[in-house]
Parts: C-alpha cells; sequence; structure tokens
C-alpha cells in the first residue's frame, strides 16, 4: 500500500513539473528574442516577404514541449483587419515529431520566412507573433501574450506607375480619370525647310548667230516651261525670286566674234523672255531678269559634253587641247578635230551655242502655327512632308483632323496610322488606337515602333502580360530606342528586379530612374536623377518628398509633400499611412500638412 502510494506521488510530481515547464515558458516568454527583416515589411512585386530569426535561451524550451508560431499583419488602418502569415510548430528534444527541435539546456534559434500578396490596407500596419504552447501534441494550449515585432510596410514601389504621369503624355479615360502610359513611340520629322524650285528653259542658237530662231521660239518646251511658271508664279505656298539668263558662245570661232555673240544671245533671250512673260500675264517678272555674266567661249560646257560622249577617242581630244593655253591655238585645233569627229561638229558644238533661262521660286517659310492653320484650312498647298509636320505640331482636336487629312491624301504611310493612334490612347479612346496600329503593322510588318505602341494599348486596357510580350517582341525586332527600354524598365520595378530596370532606363534622367535607384539603395543617385526632371506633377515632389526622407532632411520633406498635396489633396491619406515618413508621423508640421 505503501509502495503504490509512493508511485503516485510521483506520478502527480512529474505531472506537475511538467505543467510548471511548459506554464514556466509562458511565464519567461519575454526572454525570446525575436529580429525581423526588413522592419519595417517592404512590398516588391506586389508581394510582401517576411523573415523572422527567433533566439530561445538556454533552460527555456522544454523538452516535451509543442510550441506553434503564428505571425499576423494587423491594419492600423483598419483595426477590424488581420492577414495571418502561415504557422510554425517547434518542438522539445523529447518530442517524437518531424518539427524543428530547440534543445532544453543550450536554447537555439529558428528562422521564419513566409511570403503574403499585398493588399493596401496594410500598408500602416504592424506584425504580432502570436504562440501557444502545450505539453504533448494533444495537451492543453496555453497562450504566450502577443508581440509586436515589425511596423508596417514600405510601398515606395508601387509609385512606379504614378511616374508615368510624371514622365509620359497622360491619359483622360472615358470616366474623366488621368492616368499615366507607358512611353510611346512616335516617329517625328524635323521642320521642313524652305524648297527652292528651278523650272529651266534651253535654246540654242545657229553658228556665229545672235537671232533665236522660229522653231526654238515654237519648241514644245517653252510652253511647258512657261505653264509651269505661271503655276508657280500664282501658288500661294511660293515666293518668286527671279530669272536668271545666262548666254554662251562655242569655242570654235574668234575670241571677238564670240565675245558679241554671248552679248548680243543674251539680248535675244531676254527680248524672249519678256514677250512670253506679257503674254501670260506676268509683266511683273519682267523686273526680275537678270544676265549672267558668262565666259565668251565655254570650254569648261565643251570639255564636260566630251567627257559624258561616246567619242571613242575622248580623252586623246581632251589631252591635246590641254595642251595649249593660247585660246587662239586651241580654237584651230577644235576646228581641225570637228572636220575629223563628225559628232564635235554635230552633236558637241551647236550644244554650246545657248541661252539658258532659269525662273527661281522658294517655298513660303511658315511658323509652327501657321502651318497648322494651312492644314487645316488648305492643306493641298502643302507638300506631304510639311502636311505631315502640321500634324505633328497641332494640338487637340487639330491634330485629330490633320492626321485624317494626311491619311487621305497619303493612306500608304504607316506613321500616320502610328501617330493618330498613340492622340487616341492619350484621349481613352484605345480601340480606336488598337484599330489604327494594327493597320500601321500591316502597311510596314513588324515595325519595333508600332509593336511597342501596341504593347502601349493592351496596358492601358489592363492586359499587363500581353503589353509586356510586345514590349520585349519591340526590343527583339531591334528597337533600341529609350521608350521600348523605358516600358521594359517599368516592368523590371513591378517585378521587383531593380538593378535590371536601370540598366534598361540608361542615362536619360525619368521619376522612375530616380525610383529605381531609390530601390536599389542608392539615394544619392536617386536625388541627382529627380533633380533633372521638370516636371510639375504631384507625384514629382512626392518622390522627392520620399528622398529627402530617406536623408533625413526634414525641411525638404515637408516643402516638397506641401507642394504635392496642395496639387493632390488626396495624397494626403496616402501621406499619412507612408511608412517612409514614419520618424514625421508624430510631428506637428507633417501633421499639419496631411490632415
Amino acid at each position: 500500500m505503501k509502495k503504490l502510494a509512493l508511485q503516485l506521488l510521483a506520478v502527480i510530481l512529474i505531472f506537475a513539473l511538467g505543467g510548471c515547464g511548459v506554464k514556466k515558458m509562458v511565464k519567461d516568454a519575454s526572454n525570446v528574442k525575436y529580429n525581423v527583416t526588413p522592419n519595417p515589411l517592404e512590398m516588391h512585386a506586389g508581394k510582401v516577404p517576411m523573415s523572422i530569426n527567433v533566439t530561445f535561451p538556454p533552460k527555456y524550451f522544454n523538452k516535451k514541449a509543442y510550441l506553434v508560431i503564428t505571425p499576423y499583419l494587423v491594419s492600423d488602418i483598419d483595426k477590424e483587419s488581420e492577414l495571418a502569415f502561415k504557422s510554425q510548430t517547434l518542438q522539445g528534444e523529447k518530442v517524437q515529431d518531424n518539427n524543428p527541435t530547440i534543445s532544453y539546456k543550450e536554447g537555439g534559434s529558428y528562422k521564419y520566412v513566409d511570403t503574403i500578396d499585398y493588399n493596401s490596407i496594410y500598408r500602416r500596419s504592424h506584425v504580432e507573433l502570436r504562440m501557444n504552447v502545450s505539453k504533448g501534441a494533444n495537451g492543453k494550449k496555453l497562450e504566450l501574450a502577443s508581440v509586436t515585432i515589425a511596423n508596417g510596410i514600405i510601398t515606395t514601389p508601387e509609385l512606379v506607375t504614378k511616374g508615368l504621369l510624371v514622365d509620359n503624355p497622360m491619359v483622360t479615360t472615358a470616366d474623366g480619370k488621368h492616368v499615366g502610359m507607358m512611353s510611346p513611340v512616335v516617329p517625328t520629322i524635323a521642320k521642313p525647310q524652305p524648297r527652292e524650285l528651278k523650272e529651266n528653259l534651253v535654246v540654242y542658237y545657229p553658228i556665229q548667230q545672235s537671232y533665236l530662231p522660229r522653231k526654238e521660239q515654237r519648241k514644245p518646251e517653252v510652253d511647258s516651261f512657261l505653264n509651269s511658271f505661271e503655276q508657280l508664279k500664282t501658288d500661294p505656298n511660293m515666293q518668286f525670286l527671279g530669272v536668271d539668263i545666262a548666254s554662251y558662245a562655242s569655242p570654235d570661232g574668234p575670241i571677238p566674234l564670240n565675245h558679241d555673240l554671248v552679248i548680243g544671245r543674251g539680248k535675244t533671250a531676254t527680248k524672249f523672255v519678256t514677250s512670253k512673260f506679257k503674254k501670260i500675264k506676268a509683266e511683273d517678272a519682267t523686273k526680275a531678269i537678270e544676265r549672267a555674266t558668262t565666259p565668251d567661249e565655254d570650254w569648261a560646257g565643251f570639255k564636260q559634253l566630251v567627257e559624258k560622249s561616246n567619242i571613242q577617242d575622248k580623252d586623246l581630244i581632251l589631252r591635246v587641247l590641254q595642251m595649249y593655253s593660247d585660246p587662239n591655238v586651241r580654237e584651230q585645233e577644235i576646228k581641225k578635230m570637228a572636220e575629223v569627229y563628225d559628232v564635235l561638229k554635230k552633236d558637241i558644238l551647236p550644244k554650246l551655242r545657248r541661252s539658258e533661262i532659269q525662273a527661281k521660286f522658294k517655298s513660303v517659310e511658315r511658323t509652327d502655327e501657321q502651318y497648322v492653320e494651312v492644314a487645316k484650312s488648305n492643306p493641298d498647298i502643302l507638300s506631304q512632308e510639311e502636311l505631315f509636320y502640321a500634324a505633328q505640331q497641332a494640338k487637340g482636336a487639330d491634330k485629330e483632323t490633320i492626321y485624317k487629312t494626311y491619311i487621305e491624301k497619303y493612306p500608304n504611310d504607316w506613321r500616320a496610322y502610328n501617330n493618330l493612334a498613340i492622340y487616341y490612347i492619350e484621349n481613352g479612346k484605345f480601340d480606336d488606337a488598337e484599330n489604327l496600329l494594327v493597320k500601321a503593322d500591316q502597311l510596314d510588318a513588324n515595325n519595333p515602333s508600332v509593336i511597342n505602341n501596341l504593347g502601349v494599348v493592351y496596358w492601358m486596357k489592363g492586359d499587363y502580360k500581353k503589353a509586356k510580350e510586345y514590349f520585349e517582341k519591340a526590343a527583339n525586332l531591334g528597337g533600341s530606342n529609350e521608350n521600348i527600354n523605358y516600358n521594359l524598365g517599368v516592368i523590371a520595378i513591378m517585378e521587383g528586379q531593380y538593378q535590371k530596370a536601370l540598366d534598361l532606363f540608361g542615362a536619360r534622367p525619368t521619376f522612375n530612374k530616380a525610383l529605381a535607384q531609390l530601390l536599389t539603395g542608392d539615394v544619392q543617385g536617386a536625388e541627382n536623377t529627380i533633380n533633372q526632371v521638370k516636371s510639375e506633377c504631384a507625384y514629382y515632389y512626392y518622390l522627392k518628398a520620399v528622398i529627402a526622407a530617406r536623408q533625413d532632411k526634414a525641411d525638404d520633406v515637408y516643402s516638397n509633400l506641401q507642394k504635392a498635396v496642395a496639387k493632390v489633396p488626396a495624397l494626403k491619406d496616402y501621406a499619412k499611412n507612408d511608412l517612409e515618413f514614419r520618424k514625421y508621423f508624430d510631428e506637428d508640421t507633417f501633421k499639419a500638412i496631411v490632415e
């Protein structure tokens, strides 16, 4: 009987000691250390990863204990909302199970890792570690006091979509909202320079004569010259500059005679042109006739015609003539050659006995505003290049009107469909834009610019996967355009690949390049970049405030944040829950800005 009593007492003591061991874990829970990385938590690519290193002191973890750890993300914005991470069970060294084991004598540590999907309601929040301990798997569970081990989530990467408002054209959606768009590729041309046009007429004279034969006066080229002259003279798009008349003599006659022939032929040509201008009622043009000073003998013209001819011995002819510097001797040699080479006599020398009549015009020089007005009122007087430039420079509905006019006149130019599509994207007409880009792709298949812009359309429609495919396709087609790389850089930020984004952004200073630098830890680089960006967008100032907060520049935080919320008051609520400003949450100046 005594022996039974002793055995019962032993059982009671073992149970009591075991129970006390578990209770002791509850009592001494404050001795357990927790290190959270990162703290605050950070959102990357729509996910919130967390790593907790839990350290247990020696003689803490009961050998038969089960300890269940469950972190909770608890919203400070909506007190009713909380989100559980995965649970992790740890066990004492005498437990026969497959959980991580903690030594009683030496203590130990365990690294907990988990990731949850981001939800904006948890931007301002805290992480609570809730634990319960039991002796054995089926023992009574005792709750350990909840421990707050981290505060909030840094959500700065989500500013990437706001950066589109700073870096690119703004889109006005059908419901009147303003959103950012990916970077389009819009082919442009330089401002057209005034074009010089020249109408030419050449009339020929008999050998050693200055009068103009009737057949020369009536040849078809004369009417063609006059018709073109009259059209250009009356074209409001052209400015008449004048008429030049240059007369020549062939070098096979005496120098004094040739001198007189050049003068006489100049007078004859002037009289002829003057009479023709009067018939088409362009008398004012006669005041702009000028006779050029020309050589008495056209050696240069002779050499040029011989060089272009099919004469078998043309090189010999030119070498022989170059042997004589005396023009009289050369004249005699040419006469001798003309007798030998019939082609000189019939085809070369007669073409040198001429007057060249040249009417000069220049297109009217216009300002950008004038190009737009002419394109709207009288587009037919503009050249193709000028009309495209006018559409390029137009604003608002005028851009649509002029591009449509251009497409009617030049329906095979993919650029106009492409550029009009960009206008439609900016105005929220995504289906119209897609149809135009499909047409542009038909006209110029696999053009990187068009493929990129189709990606922009799909982005605006919310099909981010397809948009990415098209941006990558544009790059693979040889589209090294910085706008294509920019779009891929934005996607890299959204996927949490910040260094890749920087490599894609290149040297151009943009909001999102500064953001990527900030996310890689290069705060000074981010500041340098954003200071090169020129913008009055609210989010531009907001990012400057975030960069200043990382540098503990309170005055810059307040001044930039004040500008941001003045432009977009909704940023007040965003800023008051932004953990980037956690050091300022209790400051009166900060409160005055965001309340």
